[in-house]
């Protein structure tokens, strides 16, 4: 049976913070198959408390390691 993939979503004005978060976040992971990834740019002024420019939305849609029972070809002996 198919598991639902879980999503993350890194967000900030500056594409080097958001560069470093997923390398981060990449490193803090065991082992994860990626499979979509979707990058938006959003104005970001209609807040006051933004520092103005474009904010960055990377969107990262992945699947977890597979326990070992749940692989294709996988026995108990």
């Amino acid at each position: 049976m198919a598991r639902p993939l879980q999503v993350k979503i890194f967000m900030d004005n500056r594409a080097n913070v958001i560069e470093e978060q997923i390398n981060a976040w990449l490193a803090s992971q065991t082992s994860v198959s990626i499979i979509k990834t979707e990058t938006a740019i959003s104005a970001g002024d209609g807040n006051p408390a933004d520092r103005g420019g474009p904010w960055f939305v990377v969107t990262i849609w992945y699947e977890p390691p597979a326990p070992d029972r749940e692989r294709p070809g996988f026995r108990v002996v």
